[in-house]
């Protein structure tokens, strides 16, 4: 009965013994194996409406190329002055100090802009520095029909009743048949001026809703 009971109490030990080398070697095994980090997804990338790529904000940083006639002429707040050389001298009206007048957008036009003269009371200005000379002017215009083709131009305080075709073309034309006529003893500085009707005469009234492109002068002699 010792010898069994003996045998009993060593069988014990002997299993305990293992489940203890069994733990350690299992924590040991934890302890050895490197821990895992979890890194944070990025954030996806979106396309813009202009091709380029938009952050969070929704501003896209691609490029949209611009046409001339997307940058609109800058509207002037006084009368521009230009100096005749040479001879001939262009002046775009939509480079002029102008009121109540609309720009219009037109490929046909000289500049891919002209003004349209809307009423009695539009007025388009500009200054320029001639030398001593004779000049003649010409206005590049569009008429629409016969009642929409005369308007005046001042040279200072002298008016000139000018129009294209009659009946009008249906595009651009020069005012050749009715050229504005001037002569300098000296340099002068003279202010040109676009309107539908002459002040010195109120029974020849001009009309409106043509759409002028540019002036051209020419020095003559």
């Amino acid at each position: 009965m010792k010898v069994m009971n003996k045998g009993i109490f060593l069988v014990a030990a002997l299993s305990f013994s293992a489940l203890l080398s069994s733990c350690g070697s299992t924590s040991t095994l934890d302890a050895s194996e490197p821990k895992k980090t979890e890194t944070p997804a990025k954030p996806k990338q979106s396309m813009g409406s202009s091709g380029g790529i938009s952050g969070g904000t929704g501003v896209s940083l691609g490029s949209i190329k611009t046409t001339g006639q997307d940058k609109l002429p800058k509207r002037l707040k006084e009368a521009p002055k230009f100096e005749f050389t040479g001879e001939k001298l262009q002046i775009e009206a939509e480079n002029m100090y102008y009121d109540r007048m609309e720009l219009v957008a037109d490929r046909s036009a000289s500049g891919s802009y002209a003004l349209k003269l809307l009423k009695d009371s539009s007025w388009a200005i500009a200054e320029v520095n001639f030398p001593a000379g004779t000049y003649e002017g010409l206005v590049n215009v569009y008429s629409p029909d016969i009642k929409h083709s005369r308007f005046n131009v001042y040279v200072n305080k002298d008016s000139y009743l000018v129009y294209g075709s009659e009946p009008p073309i249906g595009k651009y034309e020069l005012t050749t048949r009715s050229v504005v006529s001037f002569t300098l003893d000296q340099p002068t500085t003279v202010t040109l001026k676009v309107q539908q009707n002459d002040a010195n005469n109120p029974e020849n009234n001009g009309q409106n809703g043509m759409t002028i492109d540019y002036l051209l002068f020419k020095k003559i002699q």
